[in-house]
């Protein structure tokens, strides 16, 4: 009897995550949605031990087994998530005026391991699809620059948005992978599930100065075509290396919003990502660490800021550069995974300033799970984010006040009211676990200078991030 409702509940969860639909459309932005999707998020880039499933997500299930079906879909080679996660925030102070925002989103996973299934040795593929709806706090506040919410946006008015589908090969025993297929450049290159412990969107999937604005540099819930090799020199190192396509309309023309509508003849050029990363594990209670260096070249053609000033030609395009630097380390261990401990985040990213709205972001972070032994899948999360505008950027803003005309939209992508130099942020979090498969985290935030703008009072947001793996 209790395998018959298992297997019914899941049927209509299945059947309402399928065919529910926006309620209003969500607006662009790029952001990994988090915990418990995404099969490259994982903390380190781990090689199969005996076949690709091995490396698959392991997460909790709020109905468990799922009445027998997860374990027989196992012994196929097929993994499945199902997920919800809703994000809600509000100043109570600061900004422009009071807004509360709600964003939500549901998620199918389907991971598919054929050396099980057909007997393709090391061969796997990857799909992921949401539906997403909602609005944006910071938005409402006047910070269009690092949204509160995470979760918001770029799902498009459809009740499946396509996020990716890939395939994956490791050969050598997992010393080499390649995958190719249709996916975030973000969820491979500058890409940490721990981001994610957090709602800030300037650092929730990945750093908003690689991944804002139209760029190749793709990110979740959004993808272009691309292919990527990593090999790994000695057990503890790898480098890889990538090929995405540059896509002009990817958050502009709606049916290119589905995700389902690719089209190879309108790219523009290519982002070319290379990181090279170190992942030690130290002393006998096996302290892990993720040192990582990498950077990306845009080939696509971008106007600059001085084209956009007073008496500018408007005609000159550029190339776009990225670099970061990211790392994490364990401190104090206090479970068995690779996050049961005390962990300090600390990164840095810089993009082109003549092209790219954000320059210069710098964070540090602390991440502790289990320093409460009653509650020891708990999370406390502190961040503080440090992000500069273009120097380009503020130079034109500055000579469009001096002229009196109004602030160029068009050549920032981000609403301006006035000057913008810098934005900074703090962050407190406290993720409760509460049942298998169901977190709660509370969250506060603290937004100086919202939209990176000294004319807009600082913002104290209150929010609730709600996830249930299902």
């Amino acid at each position: 009897m209790t395998g018959w409702i298992c297997n019914r509940t899941f049927m209509v969860v299945l059947a309402l995550t399928s065919l529910v639909a926006a309620p209003e459309a969500a607006r662009a932005q790029t952001s990994n949605s988090g915990a418990g999707v995404g099969a490259s998020q994982t903390l380190s880039q781990p090689a199969p031990k005996s076949s690709p499933s091995d490396s698959f997500p392991k997460v909790e299930h709020l109905f468990g087994d799922w009445g027998g079906i997860r374990t027989d879909l196992g012994k196929l080679g097929i993994d499945v998530l199902l997920n919800y996660t809703s994000e809600t925030a509000g100043n109570v102070s600061g900004g422009t005026k009071r807004d509360l925002g709600y964003a939500d989103q549901r998620a199918l996973e389907v991971d598919v391991d054929w050396q099980k299934l057909a007997g393709i040795t090391g061969f796997a593929t990857h799909f992921v699809a949401v539906n997403r709806a909602g609005s944006n706090a910071s938005e409402g506040f006047g910070d269009n620059l690092l949204p509160a919410q995470e979760i918001y946006g770029a799902g498009g008015s459809v009740a499946f948005h396509l996020v990716y589908l890939y395939g994956e090969e490791t050969l050598l025993h997992g010393d080499v992978d390649i995958a190719a297929g249709y996916w975030p450049t973000g969820n491979d290159f500058s890409a940490s599930p721990l981001n994610c412990n957090f709602m800030q969107n300037a650092l929730c999937g990945n750093e908003k100065a690689i991944t804002g604005a139209n760029v190749g540099f793709s990110s979740w819930p959004d993808a272009t075509l691309g292919a990527r090799l990593r090999v790994r020199p000695t057990a503890d190192t790898y480098v890889q290396f990538g090929l995405w396509g540059s896509d002009p309309y990817l958050y502009q023309n709606p049916q290119d919003r589905s995700g389902w509508n690719i089209d190879v003849s309108q790219y523009n050029g290519v982002e070319v990502p290379l990181e090279v990363a170190w992942e030690p594990s130290f002393g006998p209670d096996h302290l892990v660490g993720h040192y990582k260096l990498g950077v990306g070249y845009d080939s696509a053609p971008f106007a600059s800021f001085e084209s956009a000033i007073p008496g500018g030609t408007g005609s000159d395009k550029r190339d776009r550069w990225q670099f970061w630097a990211e790392f994490d380390q364990m401190f104090i261990r206090q479970g068995k995974g690779d996050e049961a401990g005390l962990i300090g985040l600390l990164g840095f990213v810089h993009d082109t300033p003549q092209t790219m709205v954000y320059e210069n972001e710098l964070y540090a972070g602390l991440v502790d799970q289990g320093f409460w032994h009653a509650r020891s899948e708990d999370t406390i999360g502190l961040l503080f984010i440090y992000q500069t505008v273009s120097s380009q950027l503020t130079s034109a803003e500055q000579l469009d006040q001096d002229f009196g005309v109004p602030y160029s939209d068009s050549a920032t992508g981000v609403s301006a009211t006035g000057v913008q130099t810098n934005e900074e942020v703090l962050e407190a979090n406290y993720d409760i676990h509460v049942y298998r498969g169901v977190n709660l985290m509370p969250d506060f935030q603290y937004v100086i200078h919202p939209n990176a703008q000294t004319s807009i009072p600082s913002a104290v947001v209150l929010g609730l991030k709600a996830h249930l793996e299902f």
